[in-house]
């Protein structure tokens, strides 16, 4: 009980000093820099962004990044519980992506700003952040009231695991395993709700860059002459087709058609001229942080 009071206070102090950074923040006209520091590991891949985001507060880029975060978590990470004993259970939050220098750059961003550490598996093809400590839980979960989850079934692997923080009321492993094994049961409820009624949240920007750098695709379409003929990005999605509406809707796509893959893996492609404009411009202002980052480059500058 102790503990578990103690990680509430530090997500309250969190959220109280966040809220007010942000009401700061929102009365000047800003956006947000990479520092020196931030991308002198990988100058060329960062060059760009550095050039656009100069001058700016240290604390806009940690909003920023924590908007980010959020978005990448929703499509690359998991909010997991593990059984250790009947009085003990260990929540870690993860996000696993591919090994490549741009994305240890990125989790390095997070480390910094968000907390966590950062760990190479599955014989080192793949950079891991994990939040697993008290202090490193209460900041992530301070985000997270601050910016929610968005997705379905993140909801509900966070409802999950704050029954479990720091709890250490008898639970034998059967009944541990037979609640994990229906975290999910109001997932169609949920999904039929938001299909109704979601609204974009003002962070939607910063959080659509990070599901992006997750789940995002940039493709060029040759012609029979080997020319390009066209370009497209794609996005998918599994369960909640509410959250590609609200992609097509914010990329003026929405008479686009959203296909699927038996009403479960939902997928949209945006092509044309318009929209690869506003893409473009969002990128201006919420940039990618990781490898996905070169493969937008490459795809704008082909096209």
């Amino acid at each position: 009980n102790y503990w578990k009071i103690l990680i509430f206070i530090l997500i309250f102090i969190y959220i109280i000093y966040s809220n007010i950074i942000i009401l700061y923040n929102s009365s000047k006209n800003k956006t947000i820099s990479l520092n020196k520091q931030d991308i002198n590991s990988n100058k060329e891949l960062y060059k760009n962004i550095s050039q656009i985001y100069i001058n700016q507060n240290n604390l806009e880029l940690k909003n920023y990044i924590e908007q980010f975060f959020v978005g990448l978590l929703e499509g690359d990470g998991t909010i997991t519980v593990d059984y250790i004993s009947e009085l003990k259970k260990r929540v870690r939050i993860i996000i696993a992506i591919k090994n490549l220098q741009e994305n240890q750059q990125m989790i390095d961003l997070l480390v910094k700003y968000i907390g966590g550490r950062k760990t190479l598996e599955r014989n080192n093809t793949y950079v891991v952040w994990i939040a697993s400590s008290r202090s490193d839980l209460a900041k992530v979960f301070g985000i997270f009231a601050k910016y929610p989850l968005l997705t379905t079934r993140k909801k509900l692997q966070l409802e999950f695991a704050l029954e479990f923080i720091n709890d250490n009321t008898y639970l034998s492993k059967d009944k541990f395993i037979e609640l994990r094994n229906n975290k999910y049961n109001k997932q169609s409820n949920l999904i039929d709700y938001y299909n109704n009624s979601f609204i974009p949240p003002i962070y939607f920007p910063g959080w659509l860059s990070g599901f992006i750098e997750a789940e995002g695709s940039f493709k060029l379409i040759k012609s029979e002459n080997n020319t390009i003929h066209t370009s497209q990005f794609i996005i998918g999605q599994n369960y909640d087709k509410f959250i590609l509406k609200s992609i097509l809707n914010y990329f003026d796509a929405s008479n686009n058609t959203i296909s699927y893959d038996n009403k479960k893996y939902y997928r949209i492609h945006i092509s044309n001229q318009k929209n690869r404009i506003l893409i473009n411009k969002h990128f201006e202002l919420y940039p990618l942080l990781g490898y996905k980052y070169s493969q937008y480059i490459w795809w704008k500058m082909n096209h």
